[in-house]
Formats: C-alpha cells, structure tokens, sequence
C-alpha cells in the first residue's frame, strides 16, 4: 500500500500540486517520498521520511522546474525501508530514462528477476518495481508504451503505476482493479492519484477510477488531451476489500462509493448481526470512527469518544518495525478515565490484524474503571496474509486470527475483552454493495485476507 500521484499542466510547475499530492496521501506510506519534474531533463528531492520532513527547507519546491512530474510516498512491501528503494525508481528505454511509481505487488517475479540479471541487468534497489523497469530495458520495442505493455504481460500480480517518460504522464491499472486510481481535470492540470481526497485537496474535479487494464496518458492540462485505450485484457473485477475498510481515506471515493459512507454502513450492519446492551459506544480512533457512527445509530446507544487520539503520531499499522509501532501507540492513544468509569462500553473498530492495539485499548479502559470491555469489528477475522500490496505475509506468524486458527473465543481471551465479535463476510460484502456501488457484486471482490482464496496464484 503506497500512495502515488501523477500530474501535467500547461501553465504553471506542478511540484507544490504534487508536494500537496503526496502530504494528503501519506496515509498509504510514511516510510520514504520523492518527488520527480521534468522540463527537458529530470528533477528530484527525495528522501526518508514524510513529505513535510523530506521537503522541508527555503526553496526546495523551487527548484523541481517543470509542467509535468510523479510523486510517491512508499509503505515498504517488498524490499527494505532504505534510501536505495525509495520511489519513483528510475529506469531506462532505449537510452532514455523514465521513472515509475508503483502502488501494489508482483507476485513470482524471482524468476523474471533472474533472467534479467543473467543478460547482465545491475539492480539498484530490492523490491520488485525494478524488474519492470529491467523488462522495458529489455523490451527490444520501439515505443515506449508498447515496451511498458510488453513488460506487464512478463509479470503478474496487483498494481497501479504510474510512470513520467519525458513529458509524459501514464497511469495504468491491473487486469482485475486491485489497487485504486483515479483522474482528475482543472484548473489547468490533469491528475492521476490514488486517493480522490487528492482532487478535492488541489481543487480540482474527479473524473472517474482507471478501468482495470486501461493506460491514461497525458502531457498537459487540457482534458481533451487526455488519451485512453486498453493496454492488458481486463479480467475479473478484483477491488481490494480492505480498501474499503482501512486503507483509503474517509473522504476518498471508489467505485462510485463514498468510504465515509460505506464504513458507516458496515456499523449499522455489524450491529444488525451482533446487538449488545452497553452504557457507551466508544470508537477506536481514528479508523473506528466511521464505523462507530452507524452502530451507535442503529442502537441508539450514547457514541462517545473516550479514547484520546494524538494526531502527532501517524497510523501506526505502516510503521515498518514493531518496536516503533508500540512505541507510537503508547504516544498516541490514551483513555478519558471520566468517560467509562463504572460503564458497560462497546469498542468498535475497523479491524483486527496482530491484536498488539486492541489488547492495549482494552486493558487502558479496565485499568481507568470500565465495568465491562466489549468488542466489536467492522470486517471478519484476518486470517490470511497478503501478497497484492500489504506486508503481513512478512509477518504472518503475528497475525492474531491466523495464530489461533479462527478460534474468536481464544483471541477474545489474548486482548481480555468481554466478549468479540466481527462482521461477516457477507455482511461487509452487504454494506459495500449496499452503500450504492457501480456494478460491485458479492463475486467481485479481493477478500484473500479473509477467505485465503487468492486471484493470482501465489507462487514461491
């Protein structure tokens, strides 16, 4: 999961569009950004941190010149958090050099890997964005979009990419949609990100989601410049589920779908399967929020946010080490004993993964007086690590619902809670389609995580 932007004007330098781009979308990734413009050569700043760290300084901005330019801020999935694997990454076609930004993961590129190492290609960085830019390397086309298309039918697995070749900006979309992109046109730029909050932040208007498949190409401002044709045959429609619950942000749009809206659904939902009589609905911030909101309506319960959130500290599922992440929860939550003192509460959260929050959460409202301590979860238990985008096949031996093998009364005892419980499958599938999707079905979705039925094969 990393956040990615695209941008072309006719008028003016993109770098602060893209410095605000890439600021509004570090909720993706936290651990390194970089931005890169060109006006007949390349420019770049990047670095590790987050975009107002690595930007920081009189003049930065000012010195990435052109009307075109990427941005990405990365959440490490394959290969270390290190400066060598910071994106856009560069590449080379036919003696030019071309940047890529990469949201998503390829799966069994090994071998594709050794085999461009064997015709001598030197690989700068460890993760597996490089084997496509090693593939156009080797493509033997002569353009350049036909040398990227060449390059995705050599490798499989989930993305959404956006490169800057000269003065051109190209975005393009995985055969089954995993990962969001979104086009947005005005005030004289056009505008490939994956968060649509990203228009609203720049202003600009949303125009729609890249179609899985689809290659978006532009080199200006003007919406009537903006080309579009089928670069990989679309297969089935395979959106990300946990988009929808986590990972984008509340005010984006995907599928035609508000996720505001749709979280909130998924509380009035969860609460349709799961009711409880409690004193308080508490959510966790700030992922359970949303979801808190439609179960406290629906059950008519007192919602109140007894769980200070120290904005401070980021989210701390992409921190890249555990320590870190421990260290950053103790900073960035903390209980409002006057709240639960003596009260039944339900905690409503979006999720489940390693069960290191939940627990904490739980045991800070016991220890400030709650009578009882009850769960609720807007999604099912994560039994299955991802391999399209998120690193917890990196850590699978922590996954909580794994480790107990789907036993909820054993993973309600670990976190000391009074009682757990999630939303079904078919329940989170029912408030997605529910919330007003453009053609989603119940088959539609990427729900490895849940379900262990992976869309691309897993090869080791």
């Amino acid at each position: 999961m990393c956040g990615i932007v695209g941008i072309a004007s006719n008028s003016r330098d993109v770098a602060r569009d893209l410095y605000l781009a890439n600021w509004g979308q570090m909720t993706r990734g936290k651990e390194s950004s970089r931005i890169v413009t060109f006006d007949d050569q390349y420019h770049l700043i990047g670095g590790m941190g987050t975009p107002d760290v690595v930007f920081r300084g009189e003049g930065a901005l000012q010195t990435l010149k052109g009307r075109c330019g990427i941005g990405h801020d990365r959440y490490s999935t394959t290969g270390g958090s290190s400066t060598h694997n910071i994106q856009p990454i560069e590449g080379v076609f036919n003696g030019t050099p071309f940047w890529l930004a990469h949201n998503g993961n390829f799966v069994g590129y090994q071998k594709v890997k050794e085999w461009c190492e064997r015709k001598g290609y030197l690989f700068k960085t460890t993760t597996d964005t490089e084997v496509l830019a090693a593939l156009i390397y080797y493509s033997r086309k002569t353009n350049f979009q036909d040398a990227l298309k060449w390059a995705l039918q050599q490798i499989h697995g989930t993305y959404a990419l956006i490169v800057l070749y000269k003065d051109q900006v190209m975005g393009v979309c995985d055969p089954s949609g995993n990962r969001p992109l979104v086009l947005g046109s005005g005030n004289d730029i056009n505008l490939l990100a994956s968060e649509s909050a990203v228009c609203d932040i720049i202003g600009i208007d949303v125009i729609r989601d890249i179609n899985p498949g689809e290659l978006v190409t532009f080199s200006d401002g003007y919406n009537e410049n903006i080309k579009s044709e089928v670069l990989l045959k679309k297969s089935i429609s395979h959106p990300c589920i946990f988009e929808f619950i986590y990972f984008l942000r509340p005010d984006s749009i995907w599928h035609n779908l508000r996720m505001q809206i749709v979280r909130e659904k998924m509380g009035t939902v969860l609460w349709d399967e799961h009711p409880l009589k409690a004193d308080i609905i508490v959510p966790a911030p700030d992922s359970g929020n949303a979801a808190a909101i439609g179960y406290a309506q629906a059950s008519q319960i007192p919602l109140v946010f007894a769980l200070f959130r120290y904005h401070g500290v980021g989210r701390t599922f992409i921190d890249p080490i555990q320590n870190m992440r421990d260290e950053n929860m103790r900073i960035k939550l903390n209980v409002i004993p006057e709240l639960v003192k003596g009260k039944i509460v339900v905690i409503v959260d979006d999720s489940i993964v390693r069960g290191t929050v939940t627990r904490r959460v739980t045991n800070m409202l016991l220890d400030a007086g709650a009578k009882e301590v009850h769960i609720r979860i807007a999604s099912p238990p994560y039994m299955h690590p991802c391999y399209y985008g998120i690193d917890t096949y990196r850590v699978q031996n922590e996954l909580i619902a794994l480790r107990h093998d789907g036993d909820i009364d054993a993973i309600c005892t670990e976190i000391g809670a009074s009682s757990l419980a999630y939303l079904s499958l078919a329940g989170l599938k029912r408030a997605i389609i529910e919330s007003g999707s453009d053609g989603l079905s119940e088959a539609s979705f990427c729900d490895a995580c849940f379900t262990g039925n992976y869309h691309i094969p897993i090869e080791e």
